[in-house]
């Protein structure tokens, strides 16, 4: 499979990378998954892989270097593509406002005797 990595650090030896089928990210993680480890894979290499699913987490196994730098302008153009999260929380006042408090007292009402 073809991939592009598209975040890396090479002091912790990790990288993640996007996968032509467009599933999963793939998790790189040791050199012992590098098929030549002098150089670890930058942002923007374009990289052949395989892929072996443990869990939840897609690893990257057998990674070879194809071209440097093929995609450079991809993480960043993935990042200006990707809309701003929208909080999943929101503020709940755990006081009601005046108008709530007037509406869930009971109204009283005289009956005059006729």
């Amino acid at each position: 499979m073809i991939g592009v990595v598209v975040w890396s650090s090479a002091e912790r030896e990790k990288a993640v990378i996007w996968c032509e089928d467009h599933a999963a990210l793939a998790y790189l993680q040791g050199r012992e998954n590098l098929t030549r480890t002098a150089c670890w894979p930058q942002p923007g290499d374009l990289v052949e892989l395989e892929s072996e699913v443990l869990g939840a987490l897609r690893h990257a196994r057998s990674v070879t270097m194809l071209s440097e730098q093929e995609f450079a302008h991809l993480p960043d153009m993935l990042r200006a593509n990707t809309p701003p999260a929208e909080p999943h929380l929101r503020i709940v006042s755990s006081t009601p406002e005046p108008r709530e408090q007037m509406a869930a007292q009971p109204i009283l009402r005289a009956a005059v005797a006729g």
